[in-house]
């Protein structure tokens, strides 16, 4: 089974082996962005696009696939969400397996 958005409930899940990843955006990197595109419109200004997706003007970001190998580094690491959040209860034994602590 596998997931998309890194959701507290996912990653526990990924560190229990009842789902193999799932797919983590950061939040911020996403709002920082739109919020850019919206200082630039109100301004007056057209935002430029990196790219063209279904003939819309886009920017696109680069997810990271999550899974007990890498949940440390690509979550942990970076702050996305810290091991008090998911080393809980019956996550706490996953967590020591995986270094999360």
């Amino acid at each position: 089974m596998t997931g998309n958005d890194a959701t507290i409930a996912a990653l526990q899940l990924i560190i229990a082996g009842d789902q193999y990843n799932t797919i983590s955006k950061p939040s911020e990197i996403v709002a920082a962005a739109a919020a850019n595109v919206a200082v630039q419109l109100l301004k007056g200004e057209t935002p430029k696009a990196e790219t063209t997706l279904y003939d819309t003007p886009s920017q696109l970001f680069v997810p990271a696939v999550v899974t007990q190998e890498n949940l440390k580094a690509e979550i942990i690491d970076k702050k996305i969400q810290t091991a008090a959040q998911l080393c809980t209860d019956r996550y706490a034994e996953g967590c020591k397996k995986l270094g999360i602590e």
